[in-house]
């Protein structure tokens, strides 16, 4: 499993002095066994990389080994700190005012006036904090998700931004009965939404916004990144994705048959296709390692150099009087976790010692990502792989997030360990 890799790796971290060179036979092993075609995983404190590595391949047919500085994820859902960040740029220009209805910034350019709101609460508003935050009272229709998924960037030709969040929006069924802002439940609509905000505030695509504002000050190679596979000058630098195991082919197809999941010339392995999804602000951005590395230290620097530190603040605090949502079907399985809470585009996970991390958490088919900073902001540590663990289709996301959760009970031990290293140095 993909925690057993990372567990291995960060034990090899702390056992090993930080002038030794580690054993990679003793983590490319675990990626063997766990079935977990490659990963790249970088430590940092907010001015250097204290460890990067990359194990496995980035490609398995043909064969190209993953690449800390070249290969090129798909980020999941590690896209939506992004939209957070650009939101709060807005805010400090004076553009956009977070508990502000989003029909003011929506209504004008939309057809004859097309207003969001909730069905069952039409006079509530709905607000860039809430949506970045969880707390729309926008509910899950997993069937809905995945019409939203396509082969290639067919998902971002054939469906806009704009059409995906209204259609989705349009359907009462699509909304919690609660009113806004009074629980939280994790949505990818309402992050999209937020970003069609940006959009509208902005009059330029949001990934345009992206490139031009979070991407090219940061000094991200905008021809190694972006929403697109057509953004990306070198195809072959792009990760591909497996999963282990061709007896599930007729649920992955049953699951998503737009993406026509093939068996691999290789023995018990399916190949994913590379695909888009029209809600894209929330999970599609593309970059490598090396490059979110980058953003991640501009979170852990107060967000220098594109925000202040107040912005930063604000992103990193939680929403009072929010409570996460549980419906009333159901069971003690299915409760949500009282551990996990929601900043501006940033989740904070609390362990039972008391420790707290934040960043963001990523899961797409064939994708499982980890971005997370301590909560002193001393260490942060990204780990991207091209493997979903998983043995069925049916739990695609809630299986990775809770091997996800696992790396943050590593990071304990991980925070002490690096800071020992290089103090000791």
């Amino acid at each position: 499993m993909l925690v057993l890799l990372v567990s291995t790796v960060f034990t090899l971290l702390l056992s090993t002095s930080a002038k030794e060179c580690l054993s990679r036979s003793s983590i490319e092993q675990p990626l063997l066994d766990a079935h977990v075609p490659g990963a790249v995983v970088i430590v940092v404190n907010n001015t250097n990389i204290l460890y990067q590595e990359a194990f496995g391949h980035g490609s398995l047919s043909p064969v190209r080994m993953m690449d800390v500085d070249a290969s090129i994820f798909v980020l999941a859902s590690i896209s939506k700190p992004f939209v957070a960040v650009a939101a709060m740029q807005l805010v400090e220009a004076n553009k956009l005012d977070l508990d502000a209805d989003i029909n003011q910034y929506l209504s004008s350019s939309s057809p004859l006036n097309h207003r969001i709101f909730h069905p069952q609460y039409p006079s509530d508003s709905i607000t860039v904090r809430q949506l970045l935050s969880h707390s729309a009272s926008i509910g899950i229709n997993e069937e809905a998700y995945n019409t939203f998924m396509q082969t290639g960037d067919t998902a971002l030709n054939i469906l806009s931004l704009t059409d995906a969040c209204y259609t989705y929006l349009d359907n009462p069924s699509n909304w919690l009965p609660t009113p806004p802002g009074t629980v939280s439940l994790y949505s990818n609509v309402g992050n999209a939404l937020a970003g069609l905000v940006v959009e509208r505030v902005t009059q330029m695509p949001f990934e345009e916004y992206v490139r031009e504002k979070i991407l090219k000050p940061l000094n991200i190679d905008t021809k190694k990144a972006g929403y697109r596979l057509s953004d990306i000058d070198n195809p072959d630098e792009l990760v591909k994705h497996y999963a282990f195991n061709a007896t599930l082919l007729d649920q992955w197809n049953g699951e998503w048959p737009q993406l026509n999941v093939k068996q691999s010339n290789l023995s018990n392995w399916l190949d994913i296709p590379f695909y888009s999804v029209s809600i894209y602000p929330a999970g599609l951005l593309r970059m490598s390692a090396k490059s979110l590395s980058l953003f991640l230290r501009m979170l852990m620097r107060n967000g220098y150099p594109l925000l202040h530190s107040r912005s930063i603040a604000e992103m990193r605090q939680t929403i009072d009087g929010v409570v996460p949502y549980q419906s009333a079907n159901s069971t003690s399985t299915e409760l949500p976790d009282p551990m996990l809470s929601f900043g501006l585009g940033l989740i904070w996970e609390e362990r039972r010692d008391g420790r707290r991390f934040f960043g963001h958490t990523g899961v797409m088919p064939a994708a499982t990502h980890s971005m997370l900073i301590n909560e002193q902001r001393t260490i942060g540590v990204i780990v991207l792989t091209n493997d979903l663990p998983r043995t069925t289709t049916a739990g695609v996301y809630n299986s990775g997030i809770a091997e996800l959760e696992e790396l943050y009970e590593t990071l304990n031990i991980l925070a002490d360990g690096i800071d020992t290293l290089t103090n000791d140095e």
